[in-house]
């Protein structure tokens, strides 16, 4: 929308052809994500200077070439003084920003992204993802390499949240081996076996592969109570095989921790009591992850069955690198609990449904048990209920608004009771 254009005429100054008067104001509005002082630099006013209307229409189209706005409007009226103008920008920003790296691209980057910088004094770290500025930055780093180095733009979650990487036109070469050195508390072969499983054949990025590597071998190190383990440093090579690339991690195993102290909060004190004496945490031996997150699947699964289906732990660690020992806090959050509204059954005749109405033991309004559908279904086999039975399976159908489940039981080839049965159950 072109900017509106409010002139309040105040004397027979302001009725006159158009003249320029000096900007005693500039407001910006609308700006969530850019600060107001670099909109204002990056639309080329400066108060105090002389303007007209061709100058705000002029500032407009400036900030529109950006690339990080939806839209700009403007408005301008006299100043107070009645010898100036107040001016105001509305501007709808690009809904996303995204911070950028560089990637396979020589010399220092802090260099180039100095020089970005400078060039693009609006954006900052964080820039959008339009067409527009995606080529404008491409185009600034070839002029920074004197057009020796060509970039490609990508949108990529290889570091885990979305950004913006600068790299060489081309596809990535695929990793074709890994290595490690420095390792003694495990064997290189169980190392290199596991990271292989999820790393060989995929392109080569470092903040992707770090993300493997810390998926696939830190729980093996946190088994152990290596829970300082780091990768300082990590070399590629072509490999001499194939097109593909070698990479070698080092590792810094860093010390055995113990287990301290074991603290939850989230929950009613004699609940919490409760949990810390029914779950094995193995304080005071080494402090082992993969089993202090088997305890906590555990504490989710009682929430669970009690009806608080979206049940999430955390966990803060106080690691007390003078004693080597780790003490954890486990959050529970419990979220709402969610009952039962409805239950349906479908595939059995008049006889045989109030059978299985009567064995269900949830009802209406009672906290929904996660897993219990399927549960009851396997007893209503094991038990042999029904002659001829064929397939069942259970539906539970999950209200976020009204935290309730309606239950469908969904039965085939069941016709009648299996004789006795029924009688046994009275």
């Amino acid at each position: 929308m072109r900017g509106c254009l409010i002139l309040l005429l105040g004397s027979a100054l302001w009725a006159q052809a158009p003249e320029k008067y000096p900007l005693e104001t500039l407001r910006v509005q609308g700006n969530q994500q850019i600060p107001a002082e670099r909109i204002v630099a990056a639309s080329g006013l400066k108060i105090g200077s002389p303007v007209q209307k061709a100058d705000f229409d002029a500032a407009r189209e400036r900030l529109l070439e950006s690339g990080a706005f939806e839209s700009v409007g403007y408005s301008f009226k006299p100043a107070a003084t009645n010898s100036g103008y107040d001016a105001t920008f509305e501007v709808v920003e690009v809904a996303m920003l995204y911070p950028y790296r560089f990637e396979g691209l020589p010399g220092q980057v802090d260099a180039l992204r100095a020089a970005l910088r400078k060039q693009e004094p609006l954006l900052g770290d964080h820039i959008p993802a339009t067409p527009q500025v995606l080529n404008r930055y491409t185009a600034a780093i070839r002029r920074f390499f004197e057009g020796k180095v060509e970039a490609a733009s990508e949108l990529t979650s290889d570091s885990g949240p979305l950004e913006i990487v600068f790299r060489p036109p081309g596809e990535r070469a695929r990793i074709s081996e890994v290595n490690f050195t420095g390792n003694q508390v495990i064997l290189t072969a169980l190392l290199t076996g596991k990271l292989s499983q999820s790393a060989i054949g995929i392109p080569y990025s470092e903040p992707l592969f770090r993300r493997v590597l810390d998926s696939a071998i830190r729980p093996l190190y946190e088994e152990r109570g290596r829970i300082r383990v780091a990768f300082p440093e990590i070399s590629v090579k072509k490999s001499e095989k194939n097109d593909g690339v070698d990479v070698t991690i080092a590792v810094s195993e860093g010390p055995a921790y113990t287990l301290g102290t074991v603290a939850m909060a989230g929950l009613p004190t004699a609940e919490v009591e409760q949990l810390a004496k029914l779950e094995d945490w193995h304080k005071g031996e080494t402090a082992n992850f993969t089993n202090v997150e088997a305890n906590l699947e555990k504490i989710r699964q009682r929430q669970r069955a009690k009806g608080y289906l979206r049940a999430q732990t955390s966990i803060v660690r106080e690691i007390r690198d003078q004693d080597y020992t780790v003490n954890l806090t486990i959050n529970i959050e419990p979220g709402p609990q969610f009952t039962l509204s409805k239950l349906n059954i479908q595939g059995l005749d008049v006889i045989s449904e109030p059978a299985i109405r009567k064995m269900w033991k949830i009802e209406p309004g009672q906290p929904f048990q996660d897993g219990y559908p399927e549960a009851f279904l396997n007893r209503v086999r094991d038990e042999g209920i029904f002659d001829n039975l064929g397939k069942t399976r259970a539906e539970s159908n999950i209200d976020e608004s009204s935290h309730t489940v309606d239950v469908t039981l969904f039965f085939s080839g069941a016709r009648e009771p299996a004789k006795g049965k029924d009688d046994k159950r009275r």
